[in-house]
């Protein structure tokens, strides 16, 4: 679970739907009980734009959207939503229900670590993602210093690339390379 403390409050999934909409902060669903989403520092909300602005400019003319931390993600049908910093989909958007409130076959999936999220973004979530089938890579930025990480899905397993400080990182999932001084201008 997220390292923030959980709401004594407990949903079905259309109750949290429903609930969620009249929230003014967002929370992450975990088998009915809710999670407040914590708030970013200036460092997270730069990164996370210029990320965001970065792959839209590279993946410009293709089938592909990127989508901001609004978009809720569902990584267990019926169980687990949660709301990754920048999101991509390519193809056509499947969403639960009628609303195009949550998305159930991102490609790419990007966290802007903070520090009392890093260990969850990178372990317990990292493995929602992993069980998604259309998750193709999990993108991993730290908004305080030059460093990101890929992780990838092959043929059998995932891979998780060695950190990058400086230069580029491709993702060829998408068919796009990304300079770190676009991320970290």
């Amino acid at each position: 679970m997220p390292a923030v403390a959980a709401r004594t409050l407990t949903f079905t999934p259309e109750e949290y739907f429903a609930w969620e909409e009249t929230q003014v902060e967002r929370h992450e669903y975990h088998f009915g009980e809710v999670f407040p989403m914590s708030g970013g520092t200036y460092a997270h909300a730069r990164v996370s734009m210029a990320l965001g602005a970065a792959l839209v400019s590279a993946l410009r003319g293709t089938d592909c959207a990127v989508l901001s931390e609004a978009m809720r993600v569902e990584v267990l049908e019926d169980r687990q939503y949660v709301y990754p910093d920048v999101t991509v989909v390519c193809g056509q958007p499947v969403f639960w229900g009628n609303a195009e409130t949550t998305l159930r076959n991102p490609t790419i999936v990007c966290e802007v670590l903070s520090p009392g999220t890093a260990d969850y973004d990178r372990g317990e979530k990292f493995a929602l993602y992993r069980a998604v089938p259309s998750i193709q890579a999990v993108l991993y930025v730290d908004p305080d210093r030059r460093w990101v990480q890929l992780s990838r899905r092959t043929e059998t397993t995932w891979t998780r690339d060695e950190p990058l400080t400086d230069g580029s990182i491709e993702i060829g999932t998408l068919g796009v390379t990304l300079r770190l001084d676009e991320i970290y201008g």
